[in-house]
C-alpha cells in the first residue's frame, strides 16, 4: 500500500460497533481525554461490515489522520492522558509502527492465543467477575498486541484479501507491521489506563479463523499441526444449543418461573457454554434472591419496571456504567438512569463488575 500523506496532528479512533449502548459509553470516556496541544481527534464508527478486516480497511481509507486507534466499543479509557503517553512513545521511536495496551513477547506453546498476553496492565470484566490483568508493566517490544486497543502511526492494510471474521486480526496486523520492518510495542503502565468490559468471549468460529491465520503465516509462527482444535465440533454444537436454550430462559424469567431458570443454570458447570447475557441473567437471579431475603418485594425490586429480559439487561448495564463513572469519572459523572435501585442490587452489580 502506497503511504498517503496524512495529517500529522490528528488522531482517529476507529471503532467496530454492534451495540450502541456500549459505543455511547466508549465515546463518553473518549470525550474526557486530554487532547495533546495542537492535535485534533475524530471518531469513525464501523458498522454492518462482513469482517473486522474489511471494516478497518474502509475506515483506514476514510481517515486522513497520521495516528489511528483501532479499538473495541467495550474499551473505556479511564486514564485521561493516554493519548499523550502513546504519542510520546511513537514520536520518540519512529521505528515503532504500532503500540497497544496488552501484548506478548512470544507466541503461545498451544493454540490458545488469547491467553498469551504477558505485558500490560488493564482492568477487565467478564460479567461474572471484575479482574485486574496486571502483567509485566515495563515498556517492551512485543511480537503482537491485543486488538482491544491498537494505535498506529503508519498505514498498512488489514488482510481482508485472505482472512475474515473477527478473530486473529490483531496477531495478523502485528505480523504485517513486523514484516515491513516496523516494531510493535507496549508502553509502561504503572496503573491501568482502561477498562475492557469484554464479557464472555464468543469463540465458536475461533478454530476456523485460526486455521486460516496459521496457513497464511506458516513461515512466521510456530508449527501447531500436532495440536488439537481449541473448540471442537461437539463443543460448537453444544454451545449453539445453549444459545437456543437461553432464549427460552429469558421468557421463563418473566413468566414467574425464576426457580426453573435458576435450576437450569445451576446445572451448567462448564462456563465455556456461557455468554454475557447468561452471566447477567445469573446475576439478576442473585439480586432477586437477595432482595427477597432482605424483605424487598418484587414490585419494589430490581425488576419492577422490566417486562422482558432486554429491558432488564439494559438496566443492569446502565447501573454498571453509572457505578464506574462514580469511581473513574468523578469530574463528569452526569446523571444516569436507574439511580433508585436497592442497596442490595447495587452491591451485587458492583461485586460482579468492579474491582474494590
Amino acid at each position: 500500500m502506497e503511504q498517503k500523506i496524512n495529517n500529522p496532528n490528528k488522531i482517529s479512533f476507529i471503532i467496530c460497533v454492534n451495540d450502541e449502548t456500549y459505543y455511547k459509553e466508549c465515546l463518553f470516556y473518549i470525550e474526557r481525554l486530554h487532547v495533546p496541544e495542537g492535535f485534533t481527534i475524530d471518531v469513525i464508527p464501523v458498522r454492518n461490515e462482513l469482517s473486522i478486516y474489511q471494516g478497518y480497511n474502509q475506515a483506514l481509507k476514510q481517515s486522513d489522520a497520521k495516528y489511528k486507534i483501532y479499538m473495541h466499543q467495550d474499551v473505556f479509557l479511564v486514564y485521561q492522558d493516554i493519548l499523550l503517553r502513546f504519542l510520546e512513545l511513537l514520536t520518540k521511536h519512529p521505528e515503532i509502527g504500532m503500540a497497544g495496551i496488552l501484548g506478548s513477547d512470544s507466541f503461545p506453546e498451544d493454540k490458545y492465543f488469547y491467553k498469551s498476553w504477558n505485558y500490560g496492565n488493564v482492568l477487565a470484566c467478564s460479567e461474572k467477575n471484575a479482574f485486574h490483568n496486571e502483567l509485566i508493566k515495563r515498556e517492551s517490544r512485543v511480537v503482537a498486541i491485543d486488538g482491544m486497543f491498537m494505535m498506529t502511526q503508519y498505514d498498512i492494510p488489514w488482510r481482508e484479501d485472505t482472512l475474515g471474521g473477527w478473530d486473529f486480526y490483531d496477531f495478523s496486523q502485528s505480523l504485517e507491521f513486523i514484516h515491513r520492518g516496523y516494531e510493535v510495542w507496549v508502553p509502561a503502565q504503572k496503573k491501568p489506563w482502561c477498562i475492557h468490559d469484554c464479557g464472555y468471549l464468543k469463540l465458536n468460529s475461533y478454530d476456523e479463523s485460526q486455521k486460516k491465520f496459521l496457513h497464511e503465516y506458516k513461515d512466521r509462527v510456530p508449527d501447531y499441526s500436532n495440536h488439537r482444535e481449541v473448540y471442537p465440533v461437539l463443543y460448537r454444537q453444544q454451545y449453539e444449543l445453549m444459545m437456543e436454550l437461553k432464549e427460552q430462559l429469558k421468557v421463563l424469567l418473566f413468566s414467574g418461573q425464576e426457580a426453573e431458570v435458576r435450576n437450569v443454570l445451576s446445572k451448567v458447570s462448564d462456563e465455556r457454554f456461557f455468554d454475557s447475557e447468561l452471566a447477567v441473567m445469573k446475576n439478576i437471579l442473585e439480586i432477586i434472591e437477595a432482595e427477597s431475603a432482605a424483605g424487598i418485594c418484587r414490585e419494589q425490586g430490581f425488576l419492577y419496571d422490566c417486562s422482558i429480559f432486554l429491558e432488564a439487561y439494559h438496566k443492569y448495564t446502565q447501573v454498571k456504567f453509572r457505578l464506574r463513572r462514580e469511581k473513574y469519572a468523578t469530574d463528569n459523572i452526569l446523571l444516569c438512569q436507574y439511580r433508585e435501585i436497592s442497596d442490595v442490587a447495587e452491591e451485587i452489580i458492583r461485586k460482579h463488575t468492579m474491582i474494590k
